[in-house]
């Protein structure tokens, strides 16, 4: 019985992986925003920070190229919108609501960061960006994609489940994933910040789910930490989200019941 569930789960999975590439019109005006997205943020940088950084505008073009990624796919609203709509099969099934969520943003997620990621590295070969070892920075990322899924995977699902509770949970989404932005480093690199901000944002999760990642991707080695250190703080933020999770599913479980009387 286990196994004819994981194997649920790994389909799921692989379906919504899939599912990323099915719609090529709205796929294309994607893509092009993010090569664009990238081209801009790059050129602003090489304007008002490249003098006192350690970046060059090469590093600086695919450090943004892996940001973007990370934030163009960090939260799904039709995701959570779909995670709710079908709550209600899910208390009649065996199999748990909270591992297909998982399961299923888990490859939506992983799907479109392979998509970003090949078309980043179509972009700058089309630009003919000079980087010293494109091969060690494509197995990098990918580390990073099979890493950075599972907390992506867990945020979502946490709003999927506070919406059980709270319909209106979707207002926030905006400012969140705005918050995040502005302070992960997905402007520009964090280690070009000056005192005392640059280690205020270090220390906050969006240094650990943005900055660092793409700074590892880049240059192969984190800025100011060990990997020891950052994959402690990668675990304890999966285990807050996965905490809370299970805390608004169980709470949303109560409450949608109570609602169907």
């Amino acid at each position: 019985m286990a196994i004819n569930h994981l194997r649920y789960y790994f389909v799921l999975a692989v379906f919504r992986l899939k599912e990323n590439f099915t719609d090529l019109k709205a796929t294309g005006i994607t893509y092009s925003l993010y090569c664009f997205f990238i081209w801009l943020l790059s050129h602003v940088w090489s304007r008002f920070q490249s003098s006192h950084s350690h970046f060059t505008y090469e590093t600086v073009f695919l450090y943004v190229g892996i940001t973007e990624m990370l934030f163009m796919s960090f939260i799904s609203t039709r995701a959570i919108s779909s995670g709710v709509e079908d709550f209600a099969l899910f208390l009649a099934r065996p199999r748990s609501w909270i591992g297909r969520e998982i399961a299923s943003n888990i490859g939506a997620n992983f799907g479109r960061r392979l998509a970003f990621l090949g078309t980043l590295l179509i972009f700058s070969q089309l630009l003919q960006i000079q980087y010293s070892d494109y091969f060690l920075f494509l197995l990098r990322s990918l580390l990073l994609l099979v890493l950075l899924a599972l907390p992506q995977a867990l945020l979502a699902s946490l709003f999927s489940a506070l919406r059980l509770s709270y319909p209106q949970t979707e207002y926030f989404i905006l400012p969140f994933s705005k918050l995040f932005l502005s302070l992960g480093g997905v402007f520009g690199p964090l280690s070009d910040y000056g005192e005392p901000w640059r280690s205020i944002f270090l220390n906050l999760p969006g240094s650990d789910l943005f900055f660092q990642p793409a700074h590892f991707a880049v240059y192969g080695y984190l800025y100011q930490s060990s990997f020891e250190n950052w994959f402690l703080r990668f675990i304890i933020i999966n285990a807050v989200l996965g905490l809370l999770v299970h805390y608004f599913y169980k709470k949303g479980r109560q409450e949608f019941q109570a609602w169907g009387g």
